[in-house]
C-alpha cells in the first residue's frame, strides 16, 4: 500500500492553523511532553506579567507553553514542553 504524500511549503498550514486558532482556546486540550498529563487549557496553571504568560502542567509543574508579547504588539509562542494541543 502506497501513501500519497505531498511536499508543500508552509502556506499549506495556513488554513488548519487558522481553524485551530479561531477555536475558543479554553476548550483546547493540552498534553505535557514530560509526564503525559492532559487537560483543558482552561484548567492549566498560568504565571503572567506584562511581557509573558507561562503555562505550567498541573501534574508535574513543567513549563508547557510560553506566550510573549513584544513592545511592538507582536505575539510569540514557545512550545516548551507541549507534546500536543488538540481541538475537540
Amino acid at each position: 500500500m502506497s501513501r500519497n504524500v505531498q511536499h508543500l511549503d508552509g502556506n499549506a498550514l495556513a488554513g488548519v492553523l487558522a481553524e485551530l486558532m479561531s477555536t475558543d482556546a479554553s476548550s483546547l486540550t493540552i498534553t505535557c511532553a514530560h509526564c503525559g498529563a492532559h487537560g483543558d487549557m482552561a484548567e492549566v496553571s498560568v504565571e503572567r506579567d506584562a511581557v509573558a504568560s507561562i503555562v505550567r502542567c498541573l501534574s508535574c509543574d513543567h513549563t508547557l507553553l510560553v506566550i510573549l508579547r513584544d513592545a511592538g504588539g507582536g505575539i510569540r509562542l514557545r512550545f516548551e514542553g507541549t507534546a500536543e494541543i488538540a481541538s475537540a
